[in-house]
């Protein structure tokens, strides 16, 4: 019983960021992106066309744009797809007609453009997580690739979206409104990236050094309590094995982790490498969106590691006695 109510859950939770991702789409249209003649790709921006020069609004435009496709995908993606995507066809149309009374919110191309893909943008990312498809040039481009198959993903929606803009600018005879479309698709993208690569930012830092570990994985963990993994490295030119510590730090934390690199070992070599989330002690929980401060951690000595030909010197010398 149990298993079925977190299923539920599920459930709503899908169906919740379906209707928030089709409100999003219509807003961005209604609001900033059909008034300002900016087709953004998709059936959305071939409707926007159309329906300047045809008395039919942008939501039934893109509901029967989207009929002869499906019919094609029923008998290459099956009836399972092909219902979800005739679903959320539907609903983006009832949606956009329903809101059709609204004004444009702006005149400013750049602002309608700017916040177009953002809002935009959003939706996408709530359509991914709803796991469903409004159909669209998402459609086209799933069927061209049935098709194209060595052709990626990326350039199958770059291909599409961008023959949608052409035809915009050749029909509105404007280039002004292909490139503030161009706009909207860049913004589009970036807050999609942005919100599904997460915001919680860190440096990801490697500190390859000779001395011993122990001072500066003491340090780190004292001054900044941030955990420090050693690894054992060896230097393919002089066969010499190296330390190599690595810790996550926090932007700002990260002039500190300098200073005390600087001052306990200044000959270390440090790589460090930008990480786009970090979910664990210190940061941000797996089901936590906020990050929390983790404990001081217990400090742990280690060995101290040596050089390939210090260590292998030994071991000559015990065989040697052996013999």
């Amino acid at each position: 019983m149990k298993k079925k109510r977190f299923r539920l859950a599920d459930e709503v939770r899908r169906v919740i960021y379906f209707l928030l991702a089709n409100g999003c789409y219509a807003l961005a249209i209604q609001l900033f992106l059909a008034g300002n003649n900016i087709a953004a790709g998709g059936f959305s921006g071939i409707a926007i066309v159309l329906s300047s020069v045809l008395p039919i609004s942008i939501g039934t435009f893109i509901f029967l744009l989207n009929i002869p496709f499906l019919l094609i995908s029923f008998f290459v993606k099956g009836p399972s797809y092909t219902l979800l995507t005739l679903c959320g066809s539907t609903v983006y149309a009832v949606i956009l007609n329903a809101i059709s009374f609204l004004p444009t919110a702006t005149d400013n191309r750049l602002v309608a453009a700017v916040f177009g893909g953002l809002i935009y943008g959003v939706g996408a990312v709530l359509f991914l997580k709803s796991g469903a498809s409004n159909g669209g040039t998402d459609l086209v481009a799933r069927l061209l690739l049935v098709r194209f198959r060595s052709m990626s993903v990326g350039k199958m929606f770059l291909v599409v979206d961008g023959s949608v803009v052409l035809f915009a600018m050749i029909m509105f005879r404007d280039i002004e409104a292909g490139l503030y479309a161009i706009i909207t698709i860049y913004v589009c993208g970036m807050v999609n990236d942005r919100i599904l690569n997460g915001f919680d930012k860190a440096n990801m830092c490697y500190i390859i050094s000779d001395k011993d570990p122990v001072a500066l994985s003491d340090a780190i963990q004292a001054r900044l309590h941030r955990g420090v993994t050693l690894q054992r490295g060896v230097g393919m030119y002089q066969g010499y094995e190296h330390n190599i510590l690595m810790t996550v730090v926090r932007p700002r934390e990260t002039y500190r982790l300098k200073e005390i690199v600087q001052r306990l070992d200044p000959k270390a070599f440090v790589i460090m490498a930008e990480a786009n989330e970090v979910l664990g002690r210190g940061f941000k929980g797996f089901g936590d969106e906020t990050p929390v401060d983790a404990p001081e951690l217990p400090m742990i000595h280690i060995p101290t590691g040596k050089h390939k030909q210090e260590t292998a010197a030994p071991q000559q010398a015990q065989q040697s006695t052996e013999v």
